[in-house]
């Protein structure tokens, strides 16, 4: 689906990626993952038409042109321009109808309620949070049905709930059979969708082609976090388990108790965010030593 070759770019003396070689086949689900300004954005800006090689060569499903694959693929940047005034359901309605893909309205809603969007779509987007917004980016990315879909930093800056959307919309595309390339600055948030990673850093591929990262075991998770709660709705209970299953392992859940192993306590006020955003009282936090504790 998509093969690059050498491919490198430079602004006068900085290289900002540096004789990449990289195979996507189709039924991945592929991460680049790295820090930001190692490369990634420059690389998916070349591979999506946004910007062109110095040197070195790539194909998108086969073809060394973009124009002949556009109506296959979907593209999500990390920046999306969008229309405050329009709501969420005209501006795929434009879209689709500037792509030449109209469809009825019923589609559109349906599209906007698996990515998390069916109570907001009458809603104006100059009222949408980030994470939304990127809702919204990704369900326009993936209207047309595409074969292959790109995503430049879907998890960057957004709320724990939109997190466990797009994760959810990926995870979906993955069992349908669709291949999917996305860039993220950590693993954290790929390690349970991603079937292949690489890993780029200044600019090189300083880890090509790890495959399965979700069946690793993350051994450097060595603190015990232990969360007392109240009741967990069922409704909500799969979605904030999917996230803890993204952050930690060794997840345990009970009617009353929480407990995973995460890596720093760093980690915590983001699950904290994740029970307060799901709606399930807090009524004590604990964080101890995994040797300790077992």
């Amino acid at each position: 689906m998509l093969h690059t070759k050498g491919l490198t770019k430079k602004y006068r003396t900085k290289v900002a990626i540096d004789h990449i070689n990289l195979d996507v086949n189709q039924g991945d689900i592929f991460g680049l993952i790295g820090p930001k300004g190692s490369g990634k954005t420059t690389f998916f800006n070349i591979i999506t038409g946004i910007s062109r090689p110095t040197s070195g060569t790539f194909t998108v499903m086969n073809m060394p042109s973009l124009k002949k694959v556009r109506q296959h693929i979907g593209v999500l940047p990390e920046y999306t321009d969008l229309y405050e005034g329009l709501t969420a359901l005209e501006h795929i309605a434009y879209l689709s109808k500037v792509t030449g893909t109209r469809q009825k309205t019923s589609d559109y809603e349906e599209l906007l309620e698996f990515v998390g969007l069916h109570h907001d779509h009458q809603e104006k987007v100059g009222a949408f949070t980030p994470g939304m917004k990127k809702r919204l980016g990704m369900a326009q990315a993936i209207a047309h049905q595409p074969e292959f879909i790109l995503l430049d930093e879907p998890f960057a800056d957004i709320d724990a709930d939109s997190i466990l959307h797009i994760q959810r919309v990926i995870e979906t595309l993955k069992d349908e059979g669709k291949t999917v390339f996305l860039t993220a600055d950590r693993p954290r948030f790929t390690n349970s969708i991603c079937t292949k990673t690489a890993f780029i850093s200044e600019g090189k591929l300083v880890s090509p082609h790890t495959t399965h990262p979700q069946e690793k075991t993350i051994t450097s998770s060595n603190i015990r976090a232990t969360f007392k709660h109240a009741w967990i709705d069922d409704e909500v209970k799969p979605v904030l388990t999917q996230y803890l299953q993204t952050v930690g392992t060794d997840l345990v859940i009970s009617d009353d108790e929480t407990s995973l192993l995460i890596r720093s306590e760093a980690q915590v006020p983001a699950i904290i965010r994740a029970f307060v955003k799901c709606k399930v009282d807090l009524y004590r936090v604990t964080a101890q030593d995994a040797m300790l504790s077992s």
